[in-house]
């Protein structure tokens, strides 16, 4: 595989584009505490801006550098780490769960347990959203006993969808983590840090909500009630990590997309080519594929790669347009109703900034 040079040398030419005021009237239409955007062309940002405060009530300016949640942008990179396993040879995209958990099996109900990684991967695995977490949590279990748990209970019952069919689920994901738990015998947040922050240089990544608890030295993430901001520094409780805890800065996530861009120009780092293809490629009458939406946009050229994430009080999205070799990432401390809004309209306007840096450049 490739070095990673081209992916983590630093900005050494003109400093980015600033987007503030870009995100400043997003910010003030939508009434949101505090924005922040990235464009990359290649593995660079070439544009950065923030705008807004950390916490509704307190001063403090939501800065370009400070930490971000990306909630399910998180799936993936534990699509990732699958790869990773698949390149090793430790389980192929057609394993079974049956025989990725045999001691497992008798419990299983048959159905669930001829599922295949791959349903997992593109949510057409017969799993409903969610499970109990809250009875996970209230365990006081290892995180991987946990997830270990939360297998088997997901297994134990019919799907609640016909399995083949399209139905997001953090489950699949959860199941994803726990694979990757029982094959490297290690947390999937260890598994994380040391196959995709360390290689990448995300320095800043980690889990859970961003910020020293009760502190202000990161961005609060906000939701409404009867009408007012309210600022709480909550997370997804920590056993759906494989489906949605990572946090880190703009930047940093852009380093992790600066790689999955560089997979789909037929180039990643982190696995092989060919396991990079197959894990962004739909089945037939399917758009979604390993942690992707799969869609065709005329500004992106052909086919581009999109995810949303959001823990409820956090919302960040992001759209990469390999053949015109630039992605646009924006996220906001506030995961409300019109979040999902606003970042569209957002994503938008960094498009409509980035034609005009592509005109001048």
């Amino acid at each position: 595989m490739a070095p990673l040079t081209f992916l983590l040398a630093a900005d050494t030419t003109a400093a980015p584009r600033d987007l503030a005021p870009t995100l400043r009237a997003l910010a003030e239409k939508y009434k949101l505490p505090g924005v922040v955007g990235a464009i990359i062309h290649g593995g660079q940002v070439v544009a950065l801006g923030s705008t807004g405060i950390r916490k509704v009530g307190d001063p403090a300016p939501f800065l370009a550098t400070d930490t971000i949640h990306l909630g399910s942008d998180t799936k993936a990179m534990t699509a990732i780490l699958i790869g990773q396993l698949i390149d090793k040879k430790q389980l192929t995209f057609h394993s079974t769960i049956r025989e990725l958990f045999p001691d497992l099996a008798a419990k299983m109900n048959p159905q669930m347990a001829n599922n295949t990684v791959r349903n997992l991967l593109d949510h057409t695995a017969g799993f409903p959203h969610d499970v109990d977490w809250g009875a996970l949590a209230a365990t006081h279990l290892p995180l991987p006993a946990q997830r270990r748990l939360g297998v088997e209970k997901a297994l134990s019952v019919p799907p609640t969808t016909p399995i083949g069919e399209y139905v997001y689920s953090n489950v699949g994901f959860l199941l994803l983590g726990a694979i990757i738990e029982a094959k490297t015998g290690q947390a999937w947040e260890e598994v994380m840090r040391r196959e995709i922050f360390g290689p990448l240089h995300m320095a800043s990544a980690g889990f859970g909500a961003p910020g020293t608890p009760g502190q202000v030295d990161q961005p609060w993430g906000h939701t409404s009630r009867d009408g007012k901001l309210v600022a709480e520094q909550f997370d997804n409780l920590p056993a759906l990590g494989p489906a949605g805890t990572v946090h880190c800065s703009i930047s940093d996530w852009a380093k992790f997309i600066a790689e999955v861009m560089r997979g789909a120009q037929g180039h990643p780092t982190l696995v092989t080519a060919e396991t990079f293809k197959e894990l962004t490629t739909p089945m037939p009458k399917q758009s979604y594929a390993g942690g992707w939406l799969i869609a065709e946009r005329p500004w992106a050229g052909g086919l581009a790669l999109t995810h949303a994430g959001s823990n409820t009080r956090w919302y960040c999205n992001v759209w990469i347009a390999p053949k015109k070799d630039f992605a646009l990432l924006i996220a906001m401390n506030y995961g409300g109703d019109e979040a999902g809004k606003a970042a569209d309209e957002g994503i938008g306007k960094l498009i409509e900034f980035n034609s005009h840096l592509t005109t001048k450049d």
